[in-house]
């Protein structure tokens, strides 16, 4: 048996990979252009060998099919998706790799059999508010729509078919090798990684507060949500460590001290969450955020061949 991770060489599918092959599993790696170079940094020799990379299109949905049958598949991790800068610049890309990838994962899961697909929610529907008097009928974005399709689609797979289909929601994620395509992905481009390797940095939404969550605690919860009986709402949640903008760019400094931030004035609308926590609906960060940009900065600077701090 085995279990495969559509987008398994992105930033949290790489490190679900890893965590899965410290645990033994055989793994799959479906990914339509796969970054091997990450899988070379994060995995051992040992581990590498429990590990198989396929290219692949969540979009082609016969071939899908073949590699999850080929594989012996038992859980698929569902991590390849367009994100939110990426969606705007290309509606039709995002629906074909968000809405139709997803329910293509999910008719997978539906003709062979594979009983629990995990794949990531969105805590931004929760937390984009709505002015007094005012009616939102839609999502704001079209990455929020396609979420929101993904929610009936889930839904649907699980009552009709019975697939158990788990969201797993995170606030900001971050950490080395991080892609564009997303407003996180901007904000820690500017206020990590260039400040990293010794560029000036214009970080844009200066004024924020955001949940900050390693990447490393971001795949811990989606390994956990699979490892968990069924919840009532099959939606599970990983909680990030709260802090502003302003204070992640303050922690950077006295890491190192001549660093060039520059906060651009701005929010984007979102605020952190303040929700209950279990075991059964969501878990809390293990890493601190000054732990975990500590350890972005260090991991980019070893792979420039700079000295860590």
């Amino acid at each position: 048996m085995a279990c495969l991770i559509t987008g398994g060489t992105g930033l949290i599918g790489s490190r679900i990979v890893r965590d899965l092959s410290r645990e033994g599993e055989q793994v799959v790696v479906y990914d339509l252009c796969p970054h091997e170079g990450i899988l070379e940094q994060l995995l051992n020799q040992e581990e590498r060998t429990r590990v198989k990379v396929v290219p692949g299109d969540v979009a082609d949905l016969p071939h899908l099919i073949h590699i999850v049958k080929e594989n012996n598949v038992e859980k698929i991790f569902h991590m390849a998706y367009l994100l939110s800068l990426a969606s705007a610049e290309n509606p039709s890309l995002a629906i074909k790799v968000n809405c139709e990838g997803t329910n293509n994962v999910f008719e997978t899961a539906r003709i062979l059999g594979v009983k629990r697909v995990i794949w990531p929610g969105s805590v931004d529907e929760e937390i984009v508010p709505v002015k007094a008097g005012e009616k939102r009928l839609f999502p704001p974005s079209v990455y929020l729509a396609c979420k929101r399709l993904n929610l009936v689609l889930a839904d649907h797979y699980f009552e009709e078919y019975g697939v158990e289909t788990i969201s797993v929601s995170f606030p900001l994620v971050y950490g080395p090798w991080q892609r564009p395509g997303s407003v996180s992905g901007a904000i820690i481009r500017e206020l990590v990684e260039n400040i990293a390797l010794g560029k000036p940095g214009k970080v844009p939404f200066g004024d924020d507060i955001h949940e900050w969550l390693y990447v490393d605690d971001a795949a811990r919860g989606s390994l956990l949500a699979s490892k968990i009986p069924m919840t009532k709402t099959r939606n599970f949640t990983v909680i990030g460590d709260v802090r502003s903008v302003g204070k992640v760019a303050d922690y950077i400094r006295e890491l190192i001290p001549e660093a060039d931030i520059t906060l651009v004035p701005g929010k984007t609308g979102y605020a952190p969450r303040i929700l209950p926590i279990d075991e059964k609906s969501g878990c809390l960060f293990q890493c601190s955020m000054e732990q975990g940009i500590k350890e972005t900065i260090n991991v980019l600077r070893r792979q420039h061949g700079l000295p860590t701090i």
